[in-house]
């Protein structure tokens, strides 16, 4: 009996390893990705090219991201989960070390989407894998965990720029540097890979009849990062504050992200997701609806925005567990391929729809763009809870 516990507890001890490491290796693609956004603009100002170029070279990682979600879930019928994200990364390394000499408009695009296909195949294999490798009672704990680290790393990369510098090569050397190891560090894995199952995977557009509610929530969280990230200090400036407090505005919202989605996700293990998910939702748009009439800079301002970044967030979150509680296997790296384009098309939609309003209707059009967003969400999940007890 003791011997049948120590090989329980030995068996428990190497999960948690498992899941450290994959927790680990996305978290250095999502560092690298953060300090990459940033770092390419500025290389290709420093070039000569023009805000519309570096415009359509930033719409390059979106566009990978987008046609790349089509053809993953299908990859991950063939390969596992360890294979695609090695792959990945190795192909990612070779791309973002190439940047460090390589010019001319064309060639610049071209990296970017392969990056972003790269960037595409190694979240997808890991939030399926990680997915895969939860217990139910633990699920939303660590995937919330999972979301703050994504998070919090995401927001480093740009923050360790003015350290180094953006000129190549140092920035370049050290993402190449991260993405090595994040690849090599899900290699001893081979005990508990996953994917590579056959079978039907299921197509993306199939997720978004089975789990409408959920796509259009990561979609709302893609409008919004997209809409905030780029927008947001446009917002602070024309109300009037200084480009310093813009940029700690913003930084409040990651800040609440960040701290948001352990609870978030704790809290999923406790009660109803759906509940959860309307209770972002609500306050989301209530947030947002308050914000035009606050003072941020007050601490109120600094609050109101940490409580808008970790319930957007949240949303986020609560797919990846709702996903992982429904899916398994292909159909699970189908419905983490739905996500991504979703997100996607959110952050596409989101500054072509709040940049002309904020032009057309004055500044506080942003706030109220994502004010109805928020609020069609709320009503989704009304929807969808009533349907789910009229159908019970």
């Amino acid at each position: 009996m003791e011997r049948e516990h120590a090989q329980q507890r030995n068996f428990a001890q190497s999960r948690t390893t498992a899941l450290i490491l994959v927790i680990t290796a996305v978290s250095g693609f999502s560092f690298s990705m953060g300090m990459t956004y940033p770092v390419i603009a500025l290389v290709l100002e420093s070039q000569g090219f023009s805000e519309t170029e570096i415009g359509i070279n930033g719409a390059m990682s979106g566009l990978g991201l987008l046609i790349s979600a089509f053809s993953i879930p299908r990859l991950s019928r063939s390969i596992t989960y360890r294979a695609m994200i090695a792959v990945s990364a190795a192909l990612g390394c070779a791309i973002i070390l190439s940047m460090n000499w390589i010019e001319g408009f064309y060639v610049w695009c071209f990296a970017r989407f392969f990056l972003a296909v790269c960037v595409n195949g190694i979240f997808i294999g890991t939030e399926a894998w990680l997915n895969e490798l939860l217990e139910e009672k633990q699920r939303g704990t660590v995937i919330g965990i999972y979301a703050s680290v994504i998070s919090a790393t995401f927001a480093l990369g740009p923050a360790c720029i003015p350290l180094i510098g953006f000129e190549p090569p140092v920035p370049f050397l050290l993402c190449a540097a991260v993405i090595a190891v994040s690849g090599l560090v899900v290699l001893p894995l081979k005990r508990w890979d996953a994917g590579a199952g056959g079978g039907e995977g299921g197509s993306i557009f199939s997720m978004v009849t089975i789990a409408p509610v959920m796509m259009f929530s990561v979609l709302a969280m893609g409008f919004f990062e997209a809409a905030a990230l780029s927008l947001f200090p446009v917002y602070a400036l024309e109300r009037g504050y200084s480009e310093n407090l813009a940029a700690l505005l913003v930084a409040s919202l990651a800040f609440g992200s960040v701290i948001a989605q352990p609870f978030v996700g704790k809290l999923s293990d406790l009660l109803n997701a759906n509940w959860i998910l309307f209770g972002c939702a609500i306050l989301s748009a209530a947030m947002c609806a308050i914000v035009p009439s606050l003072a941020l800079d007050s601490v109120g301002g600094f609050v109101v925005l940490g409580v808008l970044g970790g319930t957007t967030f949240g949303a986020y979150t609560l797919t990846l567990i709702t996903l992982g509680r429904r899916f398994k296997g292909p159909k699970l790296a189908a419905a983490m391929a739905c996500s991504a384009l979703a997100w996607g098309s959110g952050g596409v939609i989101g500054p072509a729809i709040s940049g002309p309003s904020m032009d057309y209707f004055g500044n506080d059009a942003l706030l109220f763009v994502l004010t109805g967003l928020f609020g069609l969400l709320t009503v989704f999940t009304i929807i969808r809870r009533t349907l789910q007890k009229v159908a019970a």
